[in-house]
Formats: structure tokens, C-alpha cells, sequence
């Protein structure tokens, strides 16, 4: 049997493109390079698709309410954040949202990054402090040390902030997101502890909203249709808990005054109803 080795090349460089950038404009592809390139229509609605948070006046926000939530990595809804999850720079492939943050933050293109043990964004972070965090030297007790990257295997989640409010010149509840932490094992710890998460650090999110929608995510529903990064998170195409929400008792985690398991669950959903409702009530006075 006869093999014909230009064949099977030109149908492997057509699986690893498509692996690359997905099957936009397979159907109309004259040539394999032409696989995963956008028409001009296409472009154009990419770029309609990126909002700019609107103006609000602060007099037009007649309720709000911040929760923070924590987004699961190990939940399937929330899987198109977590893979990809190999790394290789020199593979041209999807990329996980950690990659993306990652390598946006070598780059300096990711400057809006805080101290990861406050919430409110009072504590900048440098550049050099921020890669510090990504990028160490794991130390051995002879003395050597070698590089070790917090790669998106080590990611397990993501913490949210942000703002519902009820807008009363258009009549609706919306929500803002204001801030993305990453979640992930501290790669400095011993491996045998049983506790090695800790969080990375706060990014203010609409400062990243552009690098965001640059990169798309797997869409598994239609391949040739795949949506940012920024427009899955906006538009809360996730699974999440709240952990903590703004209040009088000085912004209290959940865990503080509640049991962890279902107790906490309970409450969480029960802060998520009082949030809808509040919309629901509006309309019913």
C-alpha cells in the first residue's frame, strides 16, 4: 500500500490550525491557510460586540448591593475558563484565561493588579511585585533552586467582585463586574499540605476588558461561533457562590456566621434571591 506523504501533511497542518484557531470560515476556505480567517462582516461585528461600561450617575442608582463570589474551576459550566490547560508558548493554540491574564501581565499590558489580601483596591502592586507572584525560584535544601511558573494547572478558581444595582432611568437590574483574583496552589508550599491555596492577586477589571476580548473561548455548542473571554464573564455565562457581601456587620465573610457546607450554601442562595427579588418587588409596588 502506497502512502502519499504530501496528503498526510496537508491534513495534519489542517488539524493543528484548526486546533489553533478553531473553524471559522471552514466552509468557505479555498486553502487551508485561509481556515480560521475572518471576513470583513466578521470583523466588524467582533468589534460591535465589545461594550464599553456605560456612565452611570450615581442619582440613577436607586439599589445596589456588592457581592463577591467565587467561580469553581472544578464545576463543568465553569470549564472554558480552565481549558486549555498546557501552557507551551510555542504551541498556537486556545488559551486558558489564566494564559491570557499570564502572559498580558509579563507583557505589562495587565498594569491594574492589588494586594490580594484586600478587596477594595487599596494596595498597587508593581509590575516586578506581580511577576514575582507568577514566576519564583523553588529553593531545595542542597542549596539549588529551579524556575517555576504558576501554570493554569495550578489555577482553581477565580474570586469576583462587583456591583448589582437597579438602574432607574432604564428600569432594570444590572451588574457590573469590578474585579477578578485569581485562585490558585501556592507553588512554594509543601505539596503534602492539605491547604495550598492562596490568592494571587485583584486585577480592576475594566482595565482588562480589551486584553480580554482579544481572546476567545471554546464554544461548545457551535465552533464556528465563539465568544471573549470578557463577553462570557459580563454576562455571567458562569457558575459561582457568593462568599461575602457589602454590609452592616463590616462585610462579613459568610463563613464567619454560618457553618461551611450547606448552611453557607443556604445563605448564598438566599442573597442571590434577595437580589432578584428586589427587581421583581419593583415592578409589583
Amino acid at each position: 500500500m502506497k502512502f502519499n506523504y504530501t496528503s498526510i501533511l496537508a491534513c495534519l497542518f489542517v488539524l493543528i490550525f484548526l486546533e489553533g484557531y478553531g473553524q471559522s470560515n471552514l466552509l468557505n476556505a479555498v486553502d487551508p491557510i485561509e481556515i480560521g480567517q475572518k471576513n470583513i462582516d466578521q470583523k466588524q461585528s467582533d468589534t460591535d460586540s465589545f461594550l464599553e461600561y456605560n456612565l452611570i450617575d450615581d442619582r440613577d442608582i436607586l439599589w445596589s448591593k456588592i457581592v463577591y463570589e467565587y467561580i469553581d474551576l472544578d464545576e463543568k459550566l465553569n470549564f472554558p475558563l480552565l481549558f486549555p490547560t498546557y501552557d507551551d508558548p510555542n504551541e498556537r493554540i486556545r488559551k486558558s484565561l489564566w494564559r491570557v491574564i499570564r502572559e498580558n501581565i509579563i507583557d505589562g499590558k495587565i498594569t491594574k493588579i492589588y494586594q490580594g489580601d484586600e478587596d477594595n483596591f487599596n494596595y498597587p502592586m508593581t509590575n516586578l511585585e506581580a511577576k514575582e507572584k507568577i514566576s519564583i525560584q523553588l529553593e531545595f535544601a542542597d542549596g539549588s533552586s529551579i524556575p517555576k511558573e504558576v501554570e493554569s494547572t495550578d489555577i482553581s478558581g477565580y474570586k469576583i467582585k462587583g456591583m448589582w444595582y437597579f438602574d432607574k432611568k432604564i428600569g432594570e437590574m444590572r451588574y457590573r463586574l469590578l474585579g477578578l483574583m485569581p485562585v490558585g496552589e501556592d507553588v512554594k508550599q509543601d505539596e503534602e499540605l492539605d491547604e495550598r491555596n492562596t490568592n494571587l492577586f485583584w486585577i480592576w477589571y475594566p482595565s482588562i476588558r480589551e486584553v480580554l476580548h482579544a481572546a476567545e473561548v471554546y464554544n461548545d455548542k457551535n465552533n464556528a461561533t465563539r465568544i471573549s473571554f470578557d463577553q462570557l464573564l459580563v454576562s455571567r455565562r458562569f457558575n459561582s457562590y457568593i462568599y461575602k457581601e457589602d454590609n452592616m456587620y463590616g462585610n462579613r465573610f459568610i463563613k464567619d456566621y454560618k457553618k461551611p457546607g450547606l448552611e453557607s450554601i443556604l445563605e448564598s442562595e438566599r442573597i442571590k434571591k434577595e437580589i432578584l427579588d428586589f427587581e421583581q418587588d419593583m415592578w409589583n409596588r
